[in-house]
């Protein structure tokens, strides 16, 4: 069974290309934005990893990352953060919330693709 990615971004095309690239390995799932993401997790979503960028309208990353490192049950799943934004003092702070992850935009799929696998092989050994 794939494992699931859900994949919040607010360029549809730049969600739909991430998509395609990620979709021979996982089932990935997409999201608008935060709001439209903690409604899919709220709905019973299960996703394995959350990939998000951090600019987007209505609900944006750092809210969203902030939401979801504060309830119990999404508290506990990876994230992942692609952004164009690529301020130390973000990443650092983001890093202290509990990211896996930050890749700054542009990175390449293969970039993305080992960051995934190494998280989800770090989440297999740390839950044996």
């Amino acid at each position: 069974m794939k494992k699931k990615i859900l994949l919040i971004d607010d360029v549809k095309e730049f969600r739909a290309l991430v998509k395609i690239f990620l979709s021979s390995q996982y089932e990935v799932i997409t999201a608008r934005d935060g709001l439209e993401a903690l409604s899919m997790l709220e709905s019973g979503l299960v996703p394995d990893v959350i990939v998000t960028d951090l600019m987007m309208p209505r609900l944006d990353g750092y809210q969203l990352i902030s939401q979801l490192k504060n309830v119990d049950p999404y508290k506990k799943i990876p994230v992942i953060v692609l952004s164009n934004v690529d301020k130390r003092q973000d990443k650092e702070a983001l890093t202290k919330k509990g990211i896996y992850g930050y890749l700054h935009k542009p990175f390449s799929p293969d970039e993305l693709r080992e960051n995934l696998s190494q998280m989800l092989n770090n989440a297999l050994v740390y839950c044996n």
